[in-house]
């Protein structure tokens, strides 16, 4: 008797994800999605060779994708990030500037739908693409700073401007909803965020 039911599970493991493609109706060839990620890896660059000590307000990346249904499983598309922070710069204790920071991500995807059903969605994605940084420099707490320590000698020197490889990896992502309509939640690592919530949005296609 045993040995039948492991021989049932296993049969329904097997034919459990040829029943849920059966079934799905997500059959949009569109699909366009935005979505708000918390600890995004961009936030978490090495800082060790700047002299001065900082603290850092994080507001988490938000990102907008489009991806084109090759297949009910298999989708590609681009993938939009913008991760702003801002972060305040000591030296010896006094205050010396606010640096605005922010990243702008720009990735190819590849969204794979593993399990469909009419109402819920599991799915991995793999992104990769290029980040660009720029920056804004506030030195108004200088003022501050050098009013009660007038013999205070500071220098400034700004991380340079650049690009750099961007990436995201999503082992496992849930959508819920219908056709059109749904909210979606995902873990991984990578420029979305470690979690992320958002919403997605199919476009209805010509045959329909």
């Amino acid at each position: 008797m045993k040995n039948k039911l492991i021989l049932l599970g296993l049969v329904m493991a097997l034919t459990l994800p040829v029943f849920a493609q059966r079934d799905t109706v997500r059959s949009n060839k569109n699909e366009f999605s935005i979505g708000y990620g918390f600890f995004p890896a961009s936030s978490f660059r090495p800082w060790g060779w700047l002299h001065f000590g900082y603290d850092m307000d994080r507001l988490g990346a938000f990102y907008a994708t489009y991806t084109r249904r090759l297949t009910k499983v298999v989708g590609v598309g681009a993938t939009y990030c913008f991760d702003p922070r801002q972060l305040t710069y000591y030296d010896n204790g006094f205050p010396i500037c606010r640096l605005g920071e922010s990243s702008h991500s720009l990735m190819g995807h590849l969204k794979t739908n593993w399990f469909n059903t009419k109402h819920v969605v599991l799915y991995s994605k793999l992104a990769i693409g290029v980040s660009f940084w720029d920056y804004r420099l506030d030195t108004d707490l200088l003022e501050g700073t050098i009013s009660q320590n007038p013999y205070y000698e500071y220098e400034i020197i700004l991380p340079d401007s650049h690009c750099c490889f961007a990436y995201q990896f999503t082992p496992i992502g849930i959508e819920v909803g219908n056709k059109r309509w749904a909210g979606f939640a995902q873990y991984g690592i990578g420029m979305e965020g470690c979690f992320s919530i958002g919403v997605r949005y199919g476009l209805k296609d010509k045959e329909q």
